[in-house]
């Protein structure tokens, strides 16, 4: 009689355990989660542009804004060290005041052409 009484009292104070089938749900949705995020996290990744186009980007708008406030519609060559920015000037569709301004940008991996119109301010301007 008294081993049946200490039984009673262990099984009072004993937990379940989880199954087979929980645990294998519980890592599904673990995986599950962890895959959405290393997706959104390469798509982070491979669409963030690098410093040097950053830098190339705005050493063109620079050049730019130089030639709309000095007026400068001859065509030059910029040398830096790891790309060199090629400007010409063109009329847009036989337009004499209305001129083209093309910026070539030629690095190592690529060439990349921004283009911008400019209106030619008159003298008595």
């Amino acid at each position: 009689m008294k081993d049946l009484n200490e039984s009673k009292t262990y099984n009072k104070y004993f937990l379940n355990g989880s199954s087979l089938i929980e645990s294998v749900i519980a890592i599904t949705i673990i995986a599950t989660c962890l895959l959405i995020a290393i997706r959104l996290y390469a798509m982070v990744l491979s669409s963030s542009d690098s410093l040097r186009s950053y830098k190339i980007k705005f050493k063109v708008a620079q050049l730019y804004n130089e030639a709309r406030i000095a007026q400068d519609f001859g065509d030059e060559l910029y040398d830096y060290k790891t790309f060199s920015i090629r400007k010409t000037v063109e009329e847009y569709e036989g337009n004499k005041e209305l001129k083209q301004l093309k910026y070539t940008v030629i690095n190592s991996e690529d060439t990349l052409v921004y283009n911008y119109l400019l209106l030619k301010k008159r003298l008595n301007e």
